[in-house]
């Protein structure tokens, strides 16, 4: 989500860069949001007042840098990656009525123009990407050979990569923001790991908005393609925690599968699968789920985590009976 001049910027330069806020939690869910982006995702932008533009396809992965490119003098948006164009020109953009008339279908649900957190970038699903690409193509039915990005923005070779700070605590092996925690774990999916814990995944997303007001953690797509038929058969909720996960924190993801099983799942139960990360688990939270398998035959992956301070890493671990 762009201003105009700003937005001017990006498409000529090639470079998108995220808030860097004042406080340290803030500043570890931005490092979250960007760790989710990847070379080969596609880029679309919402400019204020003008709607939703596309479409590019990023690079590499993000990067620091904070050489002012932008017209915010205060802020230097140092969280960037770097995309080129793609596809086609679209030079009508899709309107944000046609976006509101998504969501009220269910068809858009990750685009969200009061977010809880400060953030200026959201990942979507492909599913959503598709909706967008066909109304681009239905504003511009005329496909136009793509723009090459007129002035590149080349990374420094200084500038490093975006870092996870595992901020200490007084605590053994716990991490101090969940932030920090979500950030770890987007890096991890983005690498294709822990599928032994939440089966293969196709898509990872954070931070997405519910109905709840509040935002999901974590959120996996499974799929599969079967003689070049794309499958969707599963859903993953994820709730994190730092510290020890109580019975409303175990509400909380109980809340998010109703959720997905409602709004994306079509009302299939076995489709959402739920996962409670935490340091660890009160006694009542351990049992409500053990019940709640043998009555409902329904449970909640609860995983618990370790941060090692010497070797720096992060260990999983299934903390279910």
């Amino acid at each position: 989500m762009v201003g105009a001049d700003n937005f001017k910027v990006c498409v000529e330069r090639g470079v998108y860069g995220c808030v860097q806020p004042k406080r340290e939690w803030n500043q570890a869910e931005i490092v979250a949001g960007i760790k989710t982006i990847q070379a080969g995702d596609l880029v679309f932008f919402y400019v204020k007042n003008r709607g939703v533009h596309g479409v590019w396809r990023v690079v590499e992965t993000p990067f620091y840098d904070d050489i002012p490119i932008w017209f915010d003098g205060e802020q230097m948006y140092p969280f960037r990656f770097l995309f080129e164009a793609t596809v086609g020109d679209f030079p009508i953009p899709v309107d944000l009525n046609d976006i509101l008339d998504l969501r009220d279908r269910g068809r858009m649900w990750t685009f969200d123009l009061n977010p809880v957190q400060q953030k200026n970038q959201y990942k979507i699903t492909m599913s959503e990407a598709r909706e967008l690409m066909r109304l681009l193509l239905r504003n511009n039915p005329i496909r136009k050979p793509s723009k090459p990005i007129s002035d590149p923005y080349i990374r420094p070779a200084s500038a490093p990569s975006v870092e996870v700070n595992f901020s200490s605590n007084n605590q053994p092996g716990r991490i101090r923001y969940e932030g920090w925690l979500n950030a770890w774990l987007m890096e991890a999916l983005s690498q294709g790991k822990f599928q032994e814990i939440f089966g293969e995944y196709r898509e990872f997303l954070n931070l997405v908005p519910t109905t709840y007001n509040k935002v999901m953690d974590a959120f996996l797509t499974h799929s599969t393609q079967i003689d070049g038929m794309e499958v969707l058969y599963k859903y993953t909720c994820i709730e994190l925690k730092t510290d020890r996960a109580t019975l409303d924190d175990l509400t909380q993801i109980l809340k998010y599968e109703e959720w997905v099983r409602r709004r994306l799942a079509s009302g299939d139960t076995h489709m959402v699968q739920s996962v409670l990360l935490a340091y660890s688990f009160g006694d009542d939270v351990v049992e409500y789920v053990k019940k709640r398998q043998e009555i409902e035959e329904r449970t909640v992956q609860l995983i618990a985590y370790r941060f090692d301070e010497i070797s720096r890493t992060v260990e999983l671990s299934s903390a279910s009976q």
